[in-house]
């Protein structure tokens, strides 16, 4: 099967204003005929996230890149974590919270993919869409993220095939995920493969990064982060 990959990430006009950075990072490229992707949210209260968020998608990246195609993930998660720590040193693991979304698709269309935190993970295998984002259970704007210490019970890993047109997925931080309605996600991935799937990768891109930089949702202020790839 063949892939077609596209990811953006814009600054949210609160950081605009303040004339502070995105503190969502993001990570996307092929990877032995298939891809690799990644999206991090540094936690807004911290003042390394951004730092955090970066080195996160980074280090799944690297992570996946090394990996068997007999990959546990789940069993592989606290490695992820300890290499994470490593990357943001001598920065204080508190002050580079963020959360994490990544997946590797093969080539043959076998999807590993992990998220702690916020945002959402949605997914089409076989023609049937699935969120694979729990239910959120935090009180308030809490969130688990990649802190000091690792917390595998609040991760959530997924393994699924890409086997027809249309099947793929989608990693975004919660400044998208925040302004879809529940009952509208599996519109909204339809949609986006729909604007996406005639478009080259560059086109592709810019295109997401109109519609993040002006997404229809009313006083939106956080940055946004979104990336898409679909089996053709």
């Amino acid at each position: 099967m063949k892939f077609l990959a596209y990811g953006a990430t814009v600054t949210g006009p609160r950081h605009l204003d303040l004339r502070e950075s995105n503190q969502d990072a993001m990570a996307l490229s092929g990877n032995r005929g298939g891809w690799i992707a990644a999206v991090a949210d540094g936690l807004g209260s911290r003042s390394r996230s951004a730092h955090g968020a970066r080195h996160a998608c980074l280090t799944a990246r690297k992570f996946l890149r090394n990996a068997s195609s007999e990959l546990d993930l789940y069993s592989s998660l606290p490695a992820i974590h300890q290499q994470w720590l490593t990357a943001i040193m001598p920065i204080n693991p508190k002050d580079a919270a963020t959360t994490l979304i990544f997946a590797r698709v093969s080539k043959d269309g076998i999807v590993h993919a992990a998220q702690l935190g916020d945002g959402f993970l949605l997914v089409k295998s076989g023609g049937k869409f699935s969120r694979i984002t729990p239910e959120r259970t935090a009180f308030g704007n809490q969130t688990w993220a990649l802190e000091k210490n690792h917390l595998q019970s609040e991760w959530v890993t997924t393994q699924f095939s890409l086997s027809m047109p249309g099947d793929g997925l989608l990693l975004m931080t919660d400044g998208v995920s925040d302004d879809i309605e529940p009952s509208q996600l599996d519109n909204f991935f339809n949609a986006i493969y729909r604007d996406l799937i005639k478009k080259s990768r560059r086109k592709g891109r810019r295109w997401l990064d109109t519609e993040l930089n002006n997404w229809a949702t009313p006083m939106h202020s956080d940055d946004k982060t979104l990336v898409a790839i679909f089996g053709t």
